[in-house]
């Protein structure tokens, strides 16, 4: 009880646990203190006290119920989250340092809109133990309820993971089955985009060209019905990509309207396609060499090279 208590006025004053256990004890401690796993000494509670502006007497004192209000817990999370979105990542340690994913009674959906908080945080901070983690508690929670933008968020991540780990199939496998869950509902909306870009990556990956260019044409689809668009230019990319593997190469040039060095290497690409040779060694002398690392699309250094190659005579 102790412990709550000192979680609690701590949390009033806005500290981490760092900031309080500064120059009295380690944080670790103190997080065994909050969740009553040992017991401090009189010394340690004084100093507490001092920092926290209260007496040892206020430890004592029963654990108030603010905490356990649904409402004030969903504030926090909705805040939060727009955090997140904001990569606004460093202010995200408060919120964990409150462990509410530790209160047994946070409704099921909430506990999961936490454990994602978590597994985004993470995931920005390159800790892929606990990315894993809490993106897994974060399905297993919000799986209890009807598909939702939190539970396709925590898809979509877990997803990327997958990807990571060159697990494709696994991938497809849960973006499939959400999509399929999502037609049970008659509105359309941009999980239904989302998901479908994601598995246009996973398709190009496997060299399913066709059935990734149906996608792109159901995304633009929804995209038309909605009225809305999501990541423009790099869809833009994966569909000159897709169309210039299935051979489409005016088609291609149809949509090469940009000086940026992947589209215009797809489009010098093309041109080569479609014997239009000088103008294809004139357009790569004016692109720089492309950066694989930060590139979109994963194929354009081997397009540049066979370029490279084939006109570097010329």
């Amino acid at each position: 009880m102790i412990g709550q208590r000192i979680k609690e006025i701590r949390n009033n004053n806005n500290l981490t646990q760092e900031q309080l256990a500064d120059g009295i004890i380690s944080r670790t401690y103190l997080s065994l203190i909050e969740k009553g796993t040992v017991q401090p000494s009189t010394n340690v509670l004084v100093k507490l006290s001092k920092r926290l502006n209260c007496t040892v007497n206020d430890f004592m004192a029963e654990v108030s119920h603010f905490k356990y209000n649904n409402f004030e817990i969903l504030r926090e999370i909705g805040h939060y989250e727009l955090k997140i979105d904001n990569k606004d990542y460093d202010v995200v340690k408060y919120f964990i340092d409150k462990e509410y994913e530790l209160i047994e009674d946070v409704p099921l959906p909430d506990s999961g809109r936490i454990h994602l908080i978590y597994a985004r945080y993470f995931k920005f901070k390159g800790d892929l133990k606990r990315t894993k983690l809490h993106t897994d508690k974060a399905l297993e929670k919000l799986s209890t309820v009807a598909v939702n933008q939190h539970y396709v968020n925590a898809v979509l991540l877990k997803a990327e993971l997958l990807m990571e780990d060159e697990a494709i199939d696994e991938a497809i496998d849960i973006l499939e089955e959400t999509v399929y869950l999502l037609t049970k509902f008659d509105e359309l909306n941009i999980s239904d985009i989302k998901l479908r870009f994601a598995l246009v990556k996973c398709y190009i990956i496997f060299k399913q060209y066709y059935t990734a260019h149906r996608l792109i044409e159901d995304i633009h689809e929804i995209s038309s019905r909605l009225s809305i668009t999501y990541k423009k230019e790099e869809l833009k990319k994966f569909e000159m990509l897709l169309l210039l593997k299935l051979e489409r190469y005016k088609d291609v040039l149809e949509l090469a309207d940009s000086g940026e060095t992947d589209i215009d290497i797809m489009r010098a690409y093309s041109l080569w396609q479609l014997d239009r040779v000088k103008e294809a060694d004139q357009l790569l002398k004016a692109i720089p060499e492309p950066d694989k690392e930060f590139s979109s699309i994963p194929q354009i250094g081997s397009l540049y090279e066979e370029l490279t190659g084939r006109l570097g005579g010329l």
